[in-house]
């Protein structure tokens, strides 16, 4: 049951990873096409704008730490540490 944990945390860090990529992947449409979202932040809101943008250019790592959250959170008992025993 221990290498079950892994490819868990593996697959859910694969679909965190592309669920990021793809927003990340609108964005980057959306500022080619001529509708500057992010570059039209930065400008207008300084820093927090620069900020915003910094996540957004960094949606794939974060999507991929959610990824491995949403497993541990989803599955305990198979990624857990607690053992099934009856004593209480």
């Amino acid at each position: 049951m221990k290498s079950m944990k892994w490819i868990y945390y593996g697959f859910g860090a694969f679909i965190g990873f592309v669920c990021g990529t793809v927003i990340e992947l609108i964005f980057y449409l959306l500022e080619q096409s001529g509708h500057r979202v992010i570059s039209n932040m930065v400008r207008d809101y300084g820093m927090l704008g620069r900020f915003i943008a910094e996540m957004i250019t960094n949606l794939h790592y974060m999507g991929l730490a959610l990824g491995i959250l949403m497993v541990y959170w989803l599955f305990p008992d198979v990624v857990g540490n607690t053992s099934k025993s009856s004593v209480k």
